[in-house]
């Protein structure tokens, strides 16, 4: 049971970095990018390891796959969500400092 948890864990949250560091990268965000990479790393780890640990291909599979889609899907919203609010947060930052000029 631990493990099929660890499985979809990893497997949601490499989808999920992998997906939120593209889209760091094609914005041109390199700390944010660098930042993640690590944690990539990580979640891979640990996905490869469970997998590798299951005692059922099929189970394993399915419970991956599900992990990895509803990631994917997880980071586009979570993505849109920073940059709409980094985005706000750059604009009212530029009126106070036009406001206090």
């Amino acid at each position: 049971m631990t493990e099929t948890f660890i499985l979809f864990f990893g497997s949601f949250f490499s989808v999920f970095l992998l997906g939120f560091n593209s889209q760091l990268v094609k914005d041109g965000n390199v700390w944010g990018a660098f930042s993640i990479a690590w944690f990539i790393t990580l979640s891979n780890m640990l996905y490869t390891r469970s997998f590798v640990l299951s005692s059922s291909f099929e189970n394993s599979y399915l419970i991956a796959g599900l992990g990895s889609s509803i990631g994917i899907v997880c980071s586009i919203w979570c993505y849109r969500a920073f940059k709409t609010k980094s985005f706000f947060l750059r604009t009212a930052t530029k009126n106070i400092e036009v406001n206090n000029a």
